[in-house]
């Protein structure tokens, strides 16, 4: 359990919360391909007169360091060094005073900084000093409003990936209870968003049961440009960008979608009074690469984070890098998107940085792709990506890697694959999401959907612990779900179901964590598209797709995002 990083504003836990007591509180850049997916001088006269005044009293001299040899062996047997200075007078010296200038308290047992005589209510717990309720039990380790969960865990982003309130069982009065709520300070709904071809942004409501509400239109249309009827919002990235626990969003707009190298928006939108009314804010109308990808902690300071992809591909490609984006906690305020300065002299939103130069893994491959989710898969208590790689457009097989974190923003490079996908009649991969799927209490990985071999199918990767150490069983993998059933091995190529754009949540809030994906439903490549729904059956496998959207004319169906939290559960029996 981590406590809130040294950027988290105390107003979340303390003012927000209204609770009763709160403690007081780059040199050498690669190229850019694409677009983003992207003492002094001694005085000889002094030193004779210095030196002959020396000689003149040498008897003295003499006489004076036995004297002081005298005193300090006097003052060694007697014990009136530094050590015995009581400074409050307690009669306890300031080498054995844990607090030297209270002269009430002198003891620090469990060296939590508050001493136990008056302050410490709980002196054995290095965790918490206070006992309001007198029952024995720091007020952390008490469960105030019998939710279940600790006051302690419901002020951090701690086993729950939440803040709440330990006051309240229901801290936004949404009519979820705290435990269930993945967002428990956000009275409004979750949503989804949508590209769309009108120059606004459609958001989806969930109704928290399974089911969505008809889209509505949000956006200052063309980006408040009426007179550019080209411009169009074209990604999005949802999670709690202010950190006041409720959800809220980035989007990259683009003047001229048909340009790759033009500059771009970034705008941040967040939700006010009502679920469907927001607020719009342009922080950067010089956004010069793509920096969205994978959503999530990265640096262990409790602000979200961004990494994303960087690479050269003329044909096949040359040089990869991920690049992370430090979140500064002032998205309200800024006017820039990034700076390659840590000092970030200019107060953008993020700090740029290299997190890890991966050309030898990418080195000569046709795809690679890194998880959109990062969780702590090694125990560490850094957030981790996994890698992928496609050694061609076929029905290649698909080799998995782990890029573990830093927790500074960096990532490890990556090593030998942990196993390989898709040696045994599945399909190669290029969606991954990450949850406990089967309810065992162990994280697990699903892996899949792609047009080559068993094309549009989704493969469940159980997670297991063995002496230990967390992993995967291969062996015991199997189909979870199929896009595209008509087609079991299809060799050739060319199915429908391919798609990078499958995402994990628990829409119905049952408990079970579900999937969405959208992908094109005739030909692999162009529309029709539509995007659904699978809903977890707690096993690793889904009932059966239902319809979310349809789009008749566009590839719009997997061009929707959903929220994604500062940190995902994940369990690695640790």
């Amino acid at each position: 359990m981590r406590l809130l990083g040294p950027s988290t504003p105390l107003a979340l836990t303390c003012v927000a919360l209204a609770l009763a007591a709160c403690p007081s509180a780059a040199d050498d850049e690669p190229p850019v391909a694409t677009a983003g997916d992207e003492i002094g001088d001694t005085d000889d006269e002094s030193s004779e007169d210095a030196d002959t005044e020396t000689g003149s009293s040498d008897s003295s001299s003499e006489e004076s360091t036995e004297e002081s040899t005298e005193e300090t062996s006097e003052e060694e047997s007697t014990g009136t060094g530094e050590c015995e200075v009581d400074t409050d007078m307690d009669g306890v010296n300031d080498c054995d005073d844990a607090c030297p200038e209270d002269p009430e308290q002198w003891t620090d047992a469990d060296e939590d900084g508050v001493c136990d005589e008056v302050l410490d209510e709980c002196p054995e717990d290095p965790e918490g000093w206070a006992d309001t309720n007198d029952d024995g039990l720091c007020d952390g380790d008490d469960d105030a409003d019998g939710d279940g969960i600790l006051n302690g865990e419901e002020m951090i982003y701690g086993e729950d990936c939440a803040v709440s309130n330990p006051n309240k069982a229901d801290s936004d009065n949404d009519g979820i209870p705290d435990p269930e709520d993945l967002y428990p300070l956000d009275p409004f709904p979750v949503f989804i968003l949508f590209r769309n071809d009108l120059g606004t942004i459609d958001m989806v409501l969930s109704n928290g049961d399974g089911t969505f509400q008809d889209p509505i239109e949000i956006g200052d249309p063309f980006g408040g440009n009426a007179d550019n009827p080209a411009y169009r919002y074209l990604g999005f990235a949802i999670s709690d960008w202010n950190n006041d626990g409720r959800v809220d969003f980035l989007a990259i707009g683009d003047a001229d979608p048909a340009d790759p190298d033009n500059l771009r928006d970034l705008w941040w939108f967040d939700r006010v009074n009502n679920p469907d009314t927001v607020s719009q804010r342009l922080i950067d109308p010089e956004l010069d690469r793509g920096i969205f990808g994978t959503t999530a902690d990265m640096d262990n300071d409790d602000l979200v984070d961004l990494v994303a992809l960087q690479q050269n591909k003329p044909n096949y490609i040359s040089e990869a890098w991920l690049y992370s984006y430090t979140n500064q906690g002032n998205v309200e305020t800024t006017n820039c998107a990034y700076s390659d300065d840590p000092a970030n002299p200019e107060d953008c939103l993020f700090v740029r940085q290299l997190a890890v130069d991966i050309t030898a893994w990418a080195n000569g491959q046709w795809i690679v792709r890194h998880s959109a989710d990062a969780v702590d898969v090694n125990g560490d208590d850094f957030r981790d990506i996994v890698l992928i790689r496609h050694s061609s457009g076929g029905n290649s097989s698909i080799p998995v890697t782990l890029l573990s974190g830093n927790g500074d923003g960096t990532l490890q490079a990556p090593g030998a694959a942990l196993f390989t996908h898709n040696q045994s009649g599945q399909s190669p991969a290029n969606s991954m999401v990450f949850a406990d799927f089967d309810n065992d209490g162990i994280g697990d990985l699903q892996l899949g959907l792609d047009d080559d071999g068993d094309a549009g199918s989704m493969w469940f990767y159980p997670g297991i612990v063995n002496g230990g150490n967390y992993s995967w069983n291969v062996g015991g993998a199997f189909e979870s779900f199929d896009l595209n059933p008509s087609n079991e091995a299809n060799n050739g190529g060319e199915g429908t179901g391919v798609t990078a754009s499958a995402k994990t949540f628990d829409f119905d809030f049952d408990g079970n964590m579900d999937v969405m994906v959208g992908y094109n439903t005739q030909t692999p490549w162009a529309a029709p598209s539509q995007t659904v729904y699978l809903s977890g059956n707690g096993d690793g496998t889904f009932a059966p797709a239902e319809v979310v959207r349809v789009f008749p004319d566009s590839t719009f169906g997997q061009a929707f995002q959903i929220p994604k939290r500062i940190c995902q559960p994940f369990d690695i029996g640790d």
